[in-house]
């Protein structure tokens, strides 16, 4: 729970390719990603400065979520990218 998680849809099955933010218990956050395994990122004092690192990390043409789920984005993205 102490984490706040995004993705490019909108539906289950959700996309994991964004970082996510926790926090820590001395009220700093952390943030991660995309994957869990993935190593962490950096520790901040400030919310403002966690979110901007996820911005900074979006993936390349990221705009609105997406309505659906990820099958369906993947299958968008095929299909505007072979254009």
């Amino acid at each position: 729970m102490w984490e706040l998680h995004f993705s490019r849809c909108t539906e289950m099955e959700y996309t994991w390719d964004i970082p996510y933010i926790g926090t820590l218990r001395d009220g700093r956050y952390y943030v991660e990603g995309p994957h869990r395994s993935s190593p962490r990122i950096a520790e901040t004092d400030s919310a403002q400065a966690a979110v901007a690192m996820v911005v900074d990390r979006l993936p390349p043409r990221c705009g609105p979520a997406f309505i659906g789920n990820a099958g369906d984005l993947a299958a968008h993205e095929k299909a505007r990218d072979s254009k």
